[in-house]
């Protein structure tokens, strides 16, 4: 397995990794969230404060890949998450995010309740949420998440947990067009955040990179 990098912007975060086993625990008030001018109710805010244990993996525009891992969120105050990170590495990205491309995927307290969700961030972030039949609480149900990259298309699928379904959660076309470029550098990891608390723990289980060949689903 590839080494993992922490990154902490805030400093104020930890984590542990065994295996495929990722625990992270959050500083207060971290996030990743980018708002266009005249968004309601933030106008032009940009976070990337929150704290993410990553590979670097440096891949042809052209490469199919898939993320995947059982993730548990055990917080019940709101937007806490535990979720699936991949950013593009972009060493011209400007300080509120031009140029940014990143996706996240995992469970998040909303409402009182277990959601299921993406944002994609290119460069402004938009969300999506399914909710779960899971009440929120350290003894919250696990769930499998998947990201799949085919061709220049992201597609996210979830399975609850106890369940054999997989469901497509997202459908992302165009998120990795092609480029003229030999290779691009990725960021693949787990990310733990929580906008409004003081702290926040998350796990992810059975953590995989992997590259996709041949037939795909």
């Amino acid at each position: 397995m590839s080494e993992f990098t922490f990154d902490d912007p805030t400093g104020t975060s930890s984590y542990s990794q065994s295996g495929s086993t990722i625990r992270i625990n959050s500083g207060p008030k971290t996030d990743y969230w980018t708002t266009a001018p005249g968004s309601v109710p933030e106008s032009s805010a940009h976070r990337a404060s929150a704290p993410v244990l990553y590979q670097l993996h440096k891949l042809s525009p052209t490469a199919n890949w898939r993320l995947k891992g059982t993730l548990h969120q055990p917080g019940t105050e709101r937007f806490q998450q535990t979720t699936l990170f991949l950013r593009r590495v972009n060493p011209n990205e400007g300080a509120n995010g031009e140029g940014q491309k990143w996706l996240k995927s995992g469970i998040e307290i909303e409402q009182g309740r277990q959601f299921i969700g993406v944002v994609v961030s290119d460069p402004f972030s938009d969300w999506n949420v399914a909710p779960l039949a899971s009440a929120p609480g350290k003894d919250a149900a696990k769930v499998d998440i998947e990201i799949e990259k085919v061709g220049p298309d992201v597609h996210i699928y979830y399975t609850p947990a106890g369940d054999k379904s997989r469901i497509l959660l997202r459908e992302k076309k165009g998120f990795t067009p092609p480029t003229d470029a030999e290779h691009e550098s990725w960021w693949f990891g787990a990310m733990v955040c929580g906008p409004l608390s003081e702290s926040t723990e998350g796990t992810v289980e059975n953590w995989t990179f992997e590259p996709i060949t041949g037939s795909h689903h």
